[in-house]
């Protein structure tokens, strides 16, 4: 090969290797661009910066350009017409001024050049140089925040800058002094030396990601999400279903995203599942975080943001410096600052060309922590540019619940329903029956048999669910019919009524103690305003939420606890004998909480009896006891009026809801096609009165005439004569009616019975709400509580300073007090005696919520030190004691 075509095919390689490097249209953008494009490109940032007024002197890049011109002269020499200095002059927009310094002036050299053409080398070796520093500026100035990570970036970037300028000021020495063997062979030394540089540079690399690394301390998310992978391989094909639903497609598609926030009201397998897909995807990156219940390391903002900052940094190099400026400045062991964390998250998300986002457990947050990680994300996705909108999508899963709701109100939701998860439950009854029959040999019909059972109790799913705040009527459903369970102490009725057969019966289960009617009364008491506390009965719910929860059995036992939530609360008052201040306190709170949701001042006021003022006294909390004693009257008083009771007098905003959930049950039952599961549920007959008085409230009409007609004729003239039956004051209309009364009605358990509560095993909990001084010891009712906060009919109490709402009068002016002048704050910290400071310096504008700090995980860290001495000064005042 002829010495020409040699450097020829040697620049050539250079040139290919620098291409590989650049996309297809980068490419075919550089390939074509000429020295006049850049000198235009200069041109127009210079008149950009004139008219802003922020000129920059772009004659210091005349060296640079001159170099540039005479090496394409002297290069041609080589390469003939071939457009090498093309992918010089496409990518050069910055940083050329110090290249052009070192940059030699060819044109005196070019007949040396072409008397000595090994002299080519140099060339070669300056060509590479220059692309490599093309490529390094380029990865550089692609990062979509690189005006945010200039700063740390260029910390790393200018050393190997600094290396590209020691090679191209020891190629003009050479030439400058005409190179011979001997100094062509230190040329290659200084470059191998340069190399060594770099390798020094990633081993300085390494140790500053294990610095970020310790900083950040983000829990181990890759743990869980192999965990719930090995899960599912267990049942192959399992959630496939979600990937065909559009809702969630319109969310994942990698090419068109119609909606970038999503929130999947779902299990955490669905997660595991999402992240699997999207890692499969090309050219896109992925975060995840799988949140976890009273783990301080999984179930907070900052335990979330550092996370996804781990994972993100794995993916983009580039953000390691900007981190380790960020750890390096900040003044602490760990990321601990809610500011410092959001804006390293929103640069980070932003800094990728394509992001997913899945974020999982949500609900095992406390709700400021996942109303902050929500509203955050939110805020990220909303300050993109059009043009970007789907390069961040976010996936956040949780279980549906009422704030829930409120927190993700801005985006799209899917909610997972039995229909999607029927083919998942079969399968998985499958491969446990197999398991079953081959432990216990059993034939293949009764393997089916077993796969069959399993399913049904997998697919049956609802009862009410008072800590969980659900209700899952098929899962915990009776599967036994009640007759064949207590067999001949009860009668069925055709309506699928359940009476003891006599009333010896009820005297026979309370004389063996079979029942306790005391707490089966607090039982019954707290599971009627439980359900009537659940989200479903909030005042403000949308049409279609209503009608997904007629089908799911979320209202067949609404009429009931509707109807005697205020009669067995009364009676598990009266009927208590044991002097049990947890039980008081679990009943009081739940009753509590009720009265908060549901209470609206009446236009008219209808005096309390004494009488319900003393036997609900042990209900005493937070002032609310005549409340309480109000609802529980009026709801009494309803059972026995023999009108229709006036609006003005409703004490209680659950009538409103109560007529809704009705007219949509009952316009979901005139369009259903499969009566058998609805009719189980609710009956036939859920045409029914509006009057709680009325049998017909319970056991309605089937058709809308026959209730019309009976609202109507509500006139009665006959009369039960059984002592305090409610059908003795409302009565029946006919005779017939009555006498069927007389036969099936009067078999019901008398609730006056003396036994003390049972003693249950202590448990010690407390749930404080942090926006007033409320404590609960139950966290379902805190759940409940804390919608009073934030229902947006009942915060009428406005700041007048911050037009921030309350609930409560009280709860007002408390606030207000934080915004007078020289109002005390109160800190968390102090001075130790040896001068050494503790607490984390969190300042607080009300003693109690400082109090409620030190009670925290966090607060007792922070009080720790204190603590420690002050025990330590007690030890060494103690005679006989010494501390080392």
């Amino acid at each position: 090969m002829a010495p020409t075509t040699f450097h020829a095919a040697s620049f050539q390689l250079v040139a290919e290797k620098f291409k590989a490097a650049l996309t297809d249209k980068e490419k075919s953008t550089f390939q074509v661009v000429t020295l006049r494009d850049l000198h235009l490109a200069i041109e127009a940032i210079q008149q950009e910066q004139a008219s802003e007024r922020k000129l920059q002197g772009m004659q210091r890049l005349d060296a640079f350009l001159e170099g540039m011109m005479e090496y394409d002269k002297v290069a041609q020499i080589f390469v003939n017409t071939t457009p090498i200095l093309a992918f010089v002059w496409g990518p050069m927009k910055f940083l050329l001024q110090r290249i052009g310094e070192f940059i030699p002036l060819l044109s005196q050299y070019e007949a040396l050049f072409q008397k000595q053409p090994q002299m080519s080398r140099i060339l070669i070796m300056i060509y590479e140089d220059l692309l490599d520093f093309h490529r390094k500026a380029m990865a550089f100035f692609k990062q979509r925040m690189w005006r945010k990570l200039f700063r740390a970036l260029w910390r790393t970037f200018s050393t190997e800058f600094s290396a590209i300028l020691r090679n191209l000021r020891c190629h003009r020495d050479l030439i400058d002094s005409q190179v011979n063997v001997s100094q062509y062979s230190e040329l290659n030394k200084t470059r191998e030396l340069v190399d060594k540089t770099v390798e020094v540079a990633r081993i300085e690399s390494s140790q500053r990601r294990a610095t970020v690394r310790q900083w950040l301390s983000a829990a181990n998310s890759q743990v869980d999400q192999d965990t719930y992978s090995n899960v599912r391989k267990e049942y192959p094909g399992t959630c496939e279903w979600l990937m065909k639903l559009d809702r969630f497609q319109a969310w994942f598609d990698p090419d068109f995203c119609s909606t970038p926030l999503l929130w999947l009201s779902g299990k955490t397998v669905l997660a595991s599942m999402v992240i699997e897909k999207a890692q499969e995807v090309a050219d896109i990156s992925v975060a995840f975080f799988y949140c976890r219940y009273q783990d301080p390391a999984r179930n907070t903002f900052l335990s979330v943001a550092r996370g996804l900052l781990w994972q993100l940094l794995q993916q983009d190099e580039k953000l390691l410096p900007f981190l380790y400026e960020k750890a390096s400045v900040c003044g602490q062991n760990m990321l601990s600052t809610v500011v410092l964390a959001k804006e390293l998250l929103e640069t980070a998300l932003k800094n990728s060309p394509k992001l997913y986002l899945i974020i999982d457990g949500l609900d095992e947050c406390d709700r400021e922590e996942r109303k902050t990680v929500v509203s955050e994300l939110e805020r990220v996705c909303e300050s993109l540019p059009t043009d970007d909108a789907d390069t961040l999508r976010c996936l956040f899963i949780s279980q549906d619940d009422n704030p829930a709701r409120k927190d993700f109100a801005k985006m799209s939701s899917l909610k997972v329903t039995g229909r999607e998860l029927e083919k998942d439950i079969r399968m998985y009854a499958n491969a446990r029956s197999l398991e079953i029959a081959s432990k216990f040999d059993l034939g293949q019909e009764k393997q089916k048999d077993v796969e069959d059972t399993i399913a049904q109790k997998a697919e049956g799913a609802a009862s009410v669910d008072v800590e969980n705040q659900t209700v899952n009527w098929y899962q915990d459903k009776y599967t036994v019919n009640s007759k064949e369970l207590c067999g001949s102490l009860v009668d069925v009725h055709l309506d699928g009524t359940l009476v003891l057969v006599h009333h010896t019966a009820r005297r026979y289960l309370t004389d063996k103690e079979h029942v306790n009617i005391a707490s089966t009364e607090r039982s019954l008491a707290l599971l009627c305003v439980g359900y009537l506390s659940l989200p479903g009965f909030d005042q403000v719910i949308p049409h279609s939420v209503i009608r997904a929860r007629v089908f799911q059995g979320y209202y067949c036992f609404l009429e009931y606890a509707f109807a005697y939530w205020g009669q067995h609360v009364e009676r598990a008052a009266l009927s208590r004998k044991s002097n049990d201040e947890k039980e008081d306190c679990e009943l009081a709170e739940a009753v509590d909480v009720f009265i908060d949701m549901h209470w609206t001042e009446p236009q008219i006021v209808i005096p309390t009896p004494r009488s319900i003022m003393d036997a609900l006294r042990i209900l005493e909390r937070r002032q609310n006891l005549s409340k309480v004693a109000s609802a529980v009257h009026i709801t009494k008083r309803q059972l026995h009026a023999t009108g229709k009771m006036s609006a003005e007098e409703q004490v209680l905003s659950l009538h409103g809801t109560i007529e809704r959930v009705r007219s949509t049950l009952e316009d979901c039952s005139l369009s259903l096609h499969n009566t058998d599961m609805f009719e189980e549920m609710y009956g036939l007959d859920v045409f029914r009165c509006p009057r709680i008085s009325c049998t017909r409230f319970y056991n309605g009409f089937p058709t809308p005439t026959l209730r019309e007609d009976h609202v109507r004729k509500h006139e009665r003239s006959f009369f039960c004569s059984f002592p305090g039956c409610h059908v003795a004051i409302l009565g029946c209309s006919t005779l017939k009616e009555l006498q069927k009364h007389d036969n099936e009605a009067h078999g019901i358990i008398d609730m006056d019975d003396d036994n003390d509560f049972p003693e249950l095993p202590p448990q010690k909990t407390s749930f404080e709400c942090e926006k007033c001084d409320a404590t609960f010891t139950r966290k379902h009712n805190l759940k409940i509580h804390m919608r009073t906060h934030d229902a947006p009919n009942e915060r009428k109490f406005v700041c007048a300073t911050c037009g921030e709402g309350f609930a409560r009068q009280g709860d007002r002016t408390r606030h207000q007090n934080t915004h007078k002048p020289g109002a005390p704050t109160f800190m968390c910290g102090g001075e130790l005696q040896n001068g050494a400071p503790w607490g984390c310096g969190t300042t607080f504008k009300r003693a109690d919520t400082l109090s409620r700090h030190y009670k925290s995980e966090k607060g007792r860290a922070c009080k720790l030190p204190l603590e420690e001495e002050e025990a330590a000064e007690a030890m060494s005042s103690t005679p006989g004691i010494s501390i080392e």
